[in-house]
């Protein structure tokens, strides 16, 4: 449910979303990225960087074994707000 909300906050308030299939996943470069700890599930992960969130959605394509059904969604433009919403921020 967690992610499924934070997808919708994310959709909100990014300026720009941008969907990534397949091989092109592996592609997405996640060195300056952390992983949302309260999001991490079994078929899906999330990334957080200085303005920006990644959603990786890869469960259906490991039970399927379609590595071509894998997908990624890069919310970028974000602002604090964005990135956090109501959730404060303990790292800063």
């Amino acid at each position: 449910m967690e992610s499924v909300a934070l997808a919708h906050h994310a959709s909100m308030w990014a300026k720009r979303v941008t969907r990534v299939t397949g091989s092109e996943v592996d592609a997405i470069a996640l060195d300056a990225f952390e992983p949302v700890k309260e999001v991490k599930g079994l078929a899906d992960t999330w990334w957080r960087a200085s303005d920006s969130l990644v959603a990786m959605y890869t469960g259906e394509a490991e039970c399927l074994s379609a590595p071509q059904c894998r997908t990624a969604l890069i919310y970028s433009g974000l602002n604090k707000w964005g990135l956090y919403g109501g959730v404060k921020d303990e790292s800063k």
